[in-house]
């Protein structure tokens, strides 16, 4: 098993094992990432950043940093019902939802939904009350948020 240097949401740096685990199967071959069970990996806080966004704690994992664009692809958790701020950001992301159902601008979509929200646009994403939501959380460039307001209805 290899380790590599891993950096965490809060841009703190963590050793971590690449190869099969039983718990997540996750798989490092060459260039590729490949994680055979989402659902399985163990998600942490963000950091004060991105915390910030929210009305509750929320959790996610960093799959993938690119280091020479910046880009980087998290997984996500929202627990039921967290409110998030409208924000923005200055690189484009997208999000892919896995379970749950997640309130995107005022729009609600489920499991198998796609949401892109171009760069420096206002947004607001946050799970619906029924149940947490579970996504794919993939920045086209460096992290960072700008907080615009309160919790709301939508965008």
């Amino acid at each position: 098993m290899q380790s590599k240097l891993v950096l965490r949401p809060d841009r703190s740096r963590v050793r971590a094992s690449i190869g099969p685990t039983a718990e997540n199967k996750s798989v490092r071959n060459g260039p590729a990432t490949i994680v055979d069970q989402l659902r399985s990996l163990e998600l942490q806080e963000p950091g004060a950043a991105a915390a910030a966004v929210y009305d509750q704690p929320i959790a996610l994992r960093l799959l993938y940093e690119d280091p020479a664009s910046g880009e980087e692809h998290y997984l996500v958790r929202y627990p039921a019902g967290v409110r998030g701020r409208v924000h923005r950001h200055t690189a484009a992301h997208t999000i892919v939802v896995l379970e749950g159902r997640l309130d995107a601008n005022g729009q609600v979509i489920g499991p198998g939904a796609y949401a892109h929200f171009p760069a420096g646009e206002p947004m607001q994403h946050q799970a619906t009350a029924q149940g947490p939501c579970l996504f794919v959380l993939l920045f086209h460039g460096p992290f960072d948020v700008e907080v615009l307001g309160e919790q709301s209805g939508g965008c």
